[in-house]
């Protein structure tokens, strides 16, 4: 069993009190005691239980995450970015995964709050804007990162998505492709529907007769990237597209490896655009074009963000940080030539939109 205050007091021959002291206000013991309690914790490996001390303080040096689905590589940078960010100010992190599941997303807020922690980042799935709201109100400083539900309250840290889209269309009919394909999801994932209506933006303003069809993925995985390819496979080869433009780099990926194995040539036969440039993207078989979606420095900003409203509570001012696409070109458009960066887009801070899915 651990050992408690009470007994480094009774081996070090002072009062609870003392040891108390030791551990928040050693100013206040003189040098015997100090040596005594200090002896005493070294024999009995005493660790201080931190986290009950603050919560018997009302509070804790503690923040919160919430992952929308933790598997995927761009959030595992993203958690990153928020971590390094709170732990170089000398604040401890706590992580949970909603897992794309609203109820254990309201769970996990609920947790949380509990725990009393001083703030929390969340990648939300379902409508929390009145939760978070209500964590406001009892001193939980609250940022989202990507979509949300408008709010006076609460800040957020947003991707251009409809920008990553037209990117990837204009591109796509730039290499001379006029049968294209969205996989993704855009019914219920905001940032589907929004790299969606880029691309479609870019077609309406190319003058062209390209057609979009879309291949609906529901989890955005490798394996929603191999059965999206299998289906465009069942097609007949007149109808099939000549690219495609996935909603994240994972479907690609697994797009990348139907296409493959049964013979196609990318960029050849078939052109393939990812987003988010995650590093399989660099290390697919064939190297993905892709839209890069910044998710670490997208991280940071947003525990950085965090900590200000924190450190200014009486003067809080509700920000929208927006971060603009990047096309990163590869071997999957454009056969062996050396890739190269378009200029970052820097658009204009937008309304968030009024649905709210990762």
């Amino acid at each position: 069993m651990a050992a408690s205050v009470k007994d480094v007091a009774a081996l070090a021959g002072v009062s609870a009190s003392t040891v108390s002291n030791y551990l928040n206000r050693p100013q206040l013991l003189g040098e015997r005691s100090r040596k005594n309690v200090e002896a005493a914790i070294a024999e009995l490996g005493f660790v201080p239980n931190e986290s009950a001390r603050q919560l018997r303080a009302g509070s804790s040096k503690t923040l919160a995450l919430i992952l929308l689905d933790a598997w995927l590589p761009y959030f595992s940078d993203l958690s990153r970015g928020v971590e390094d960010a709170v732990r170089d100010c000398g604040w401890s992190l706590f992580f949970s995964n909603s897992n794309r599941d609203p109820e254990r997303e309201l769970a996990n807020l609920d947790m949380f709050e509990a725990h009393r922690v001083q703030g929390l980042v969340i990648i939300p799935q379902g409508r929390v804007k009145d939760r978070l709201e209500q964590l406001q109100s009892r001193g939980i400083e609250c940022v989202v990162v990507g979509p949300t539900e408008t709010s006076d309250l609460i800040s957020a840290v947003t991707f251009d998505d409809v920008g990553g889209g037209r990117l990837a269309g204009s591109h796509i009919l730039e290499i001379g492709r006029r049968h294209l394909a969205f996989l993704g999801n855009p019914h219920n994932v905001v940032q589907s529907a929004d790299r969606l209506k880029g691309m479609m933006l870019a077609v309406e303003a190319s003058g062209t007769e390209a057609t979009v069809m879309t291949v609906t993925v529901t989890n955005l995985t490798v394996q929603d990237g191999i059965e999206a390819a299998e289906q465009i496979l069942s097609m007949p080869e007149s109808e099939r597209p000549d690219a495609i433009f996935a909603a994240n780099d994972m479907v690609a990926v697994g797009a990348q490896t139907v296409f493959l194995r049964t013979g196609l040539r990318i960029p050849e036969d078939i052109a393939i655009v990812g987003y988010d440039d995650v590093p399989y993207s660099r290390q697919a078989v064939v190297p993905l074009t892709t839209i890069r979606q910044p998710a670490y420095e997208m991280g940071r900003a947003a525990g950085h963000l965090l900590l200000e409203q924190i450190e200014r509570p009486g003067t809080r001012e509700v920000q929208q940080r927006m971060f603009g696409a990047q096309l990163v070109q590869r071997e999957s458009t454009i056969g062996r030539t050396p890739p190269t960066r378009t200029p970052r887009l820097t658009p204009k801070p937008a309304p968030i939109p009024e649905t709210s899915h990762g």
